[in-house]
């Protein structure tokens, strides 16, 4: 029984969804950030009693155009879904059904490198993620390796070296024995 329940964790294996990379997230945030001053604005106008003709007919456009901007720019993703033992990397756009870029890789070629670079005197630091396939990178995303705990566990993990049975054998601190006789 316990067996089973160890081979369904292991296929039970969820999608991970990353934002596309930091210039398309940057848009997206701005874009955001625009739209919710309007909105701000918007309800400052109702709150005070204002005419509201004027503003839809100035800001609504605008607003609108930046509720475009930032859903389109949020719905461009990088997914990476597993299957088994290979792993499914695409980008998508707008749905699930548009995806571009899909290649399929094995999971036993995959390897995950974690970078953190500092940042200036007014920035914070910022992590890097880099999922290579034997020496060619497939994704780099901003952000820690522990996202990928849920789709390639296997990734966290260290691998080991392999070694030639030298560090196997231990000599006993208290043992005498010596290469001289």
């Amino acid at each position: 029984m316990d067996n089973m329940n160890s081979e369904v964790n292991l296929a039970d294996y969820k999608p991970l969804s990353l934002p596309g990379n930091w210039f398309i997230h940057f848009i997206s945030m701005a874009s955001l950030g625009l739209l919710v001053f309007f909105l701000c604005i918007l309800i400052y106008a109702i709150w005070m009693g204002l005419e509201l003709n004027g503003f839809f007919r100035d800001v609504g456009p605008i607003a609108l155009i930046s509720a475009a901007i930032w859903y389109l720019c949020f719905s461009f993703r990088i997914v990476i879904s597993r299957d088994q033992d290979s792993v499914i990397i695409h980008r998508q756009f707008l749905a699930p059904q548009i995806q571009f870029f899909r290649h399929e890789y094995s999971v036993n070629s995959l390897t995950a490198d974690e970078v953190t670079y500092a940042g200036g005197e007014d920035s914070s630091p910022t992590t890097y993620t880099t999922i290579y396939s034997n020496e060619q990178i497939v994704v780099k995303y901003t952000g820690h390796k522990r996202k990928l705990t849920h789709v390639l566990p296997e990734l966290l993990m260290p691998k080991k070296e392999s070694s030639d049975g030298d560090d196997d054998i231990k000599q006993q601190f208290w043992s005498n024995v010596s290469s001289d006789k």
